[in-house]
């Protein structure tokens, strides 16, 4: 090799780019300063606005669907890994009729590994199933957690599983708030902002996930040091906390007034029809039943931390900001100054 000659990037793949997850990792992976990865957005319309933006960004933007093999592998040429998220809520599976998420990840492993990819990383979840003895059934939980298991019994040479907590992010989501009491959207009768949604089980703390600062950072650190984590289960974890600690959180930043009152019944609430409030049903149902273990593992962010700060360092940035998102920051951003 020529002495000023550089190794070409790897190309690492992201599946479901134009999602909350998919733009988070696209965009760490183009914070990246090393020169050594380049990030390829997969999408199954590459004229989006979600698409475009990435395009507009850096990235490259390849259109397939993982429902089509011949062009998912096509997508994934020259590609040394992938990052892998499939939409339980896509209307294109999971119907009578159609294929299941189990299906559609499973396909995707196998075209990975037909297109030569050496690391694989997939966004799972635990068995709701198996950690209730089968009390609890959820399709999204248990659908992920046999891909994840399936992707580990594949020759890659490196696999990951990075897990997501409950989305910060949710919290902007007027439509789902409105199921969880209007906190922090709508006062109540008494004026005031409420959360009510069901006890998270065991210590009641919640799992919580800020997707757009620090979920691609972590996704990001896995592809940095592959071996370290190779068929790890990694808790994606930004922070815990208690619902009470919540709404203080938000108050402390606002001054408005919020409280928390638990909902009785993780069943009380109206799912509306939609799958993917069965599915957070389903959760709070799981949580409460196996202890708040919803890893399947006490939750800690020892592995997020160390994680961030491989990213961190990879994109130039100072030790100082390679901290996990807190709840409170994240409110600090996006309600500080908002009028309510």
């Amino acid at each position: 090799m020529h002495p000023n000659s550089m190794p070409s990037p790897k190309i690492i793949a992201v599946y479901g780019a134009t999602g909350n997850q998919g733009r988070s990792v696209v965009h760490a992976l183009l914070r990246d300063k090393s020169g050594g990865i380049r990030p390829r957005a997969i999408t199954r319309n590459s004229e989006s606005d979600f698409a475009r933006s990435l395009k507009a960004a850096g990235a490259e933007v390849a259109q397939a669907n993982g429902l089509n093999p011949e062009d998912l592998h096509i997508a994934l040429k020259d590609a040394w890994g992938i990052f892998v998220n499939t939409d339980s809520d896509d209307p294109s599976i999971g119907n009578v009729g159609s294929p299941s998420e189990t299906d559609l990840g499973k396909g995707i492993v196998d075209i990975a590994i037909k297109a030569g990819i050496k690391c694989f990383v997939y966004s799972g979840l635990a068995s709701a199933g198996l950690l209730t003895d089968g009390n609890v059934k959820s399709d999204c939980f248990d659908e992920k957690y046999a891909i994840a298991k399936y992707a580990e019994a594949q020759p890659f040479e490196y696999v990951a599983t990075i897990s997501a907590g409950w989305y910060m992010e949710n919290f902007l989501s007027e439509e789902l708030c409105s199921v969880f009491g209007g906190f922090p959207h709508f006062t109540d009768e008494d004026n005031v902002l409420t959360l009510s949604w069901p006890s998270w089980g065991g210590n009641a703390e919640v799992p919580l996930t800020s997707i757009a600062a620090d979920f691609g950072d972590l996704v990001h650190g896995i592809l940095l040091q592959p071996a370290k984590f190779n068929r790890a289960f990694i808790q994606g974890l930004s922070q815990s906390r208690t619902s009470e600690e919540v709404v203080k959180d938000f108050e402390q930043v606002t001054g408005k007034k919020a409280r928390y009152i638990p909902m009785q019944d993780c069943k009380s609430f109206n799912t509306r029809g939609k799958r993917f409030l069965t599915t957070v049903q389903q959760m709070f149902d799981y949580c409460q039943q196996c202890g708040g273990l919803y890893f399947g593992a006490q939750p800690s962010i020892r592995e997020a931390v160390e994680l961030k700060r491989l990213a961190a360092a990879a994109q130039g940035r100072p030790r100082e900001d390679a901290r996990l998102q807190s709840m409170k920051e994240f409110f600090q951003d996006h309600f500080g100054g908002k009028e309510f």
